[in-house]
């Protein structure tokens, strides 16, 4: 599977799951290639799912964790997503 591929299914499972909470543009925007995280806050990842830009984040509430496991659940086989810090989750693959 290719980054472009794994980043088009990263933001379907994540508007499947968060659909009632924030907008497609929204996840659009915050989730992107590696390539282009200017902060390169995980450069082995393939695609950056930041947190202040209007998605929720998992680090303080259990209730978002068990959203972004859900999320993580939806991605194809050998890939899963990270928490980095508050406001930047990664996928990575096995």
């Amino acid at each position: 599977m290719t980054n472009k591929q794994l980043l088009k299914e990263t933001r379907k499972a994540i508007n499947e799951v968060f659909g009632d909470y924030v907008s497609k543009e929204v996840v659009s925007k915050s989730v992107y290639l590696t390539e282009d995280d200017a902060g390169e806050w995980a450069p082995e990842a393939h695609v950056i799912i930041c947190t202040e830009t209007g998605l929720p984040s998992d680090v303080y509430d259990p209730f978002l964790a068990d959203k972004w496991n859900a999320v993580s659940d939806k991605l194809p086989d050998d890939y899963f997503i990270e928490t980095i810090n508050s406001a930047i989750m990664a996928v990575y693959d096995i």
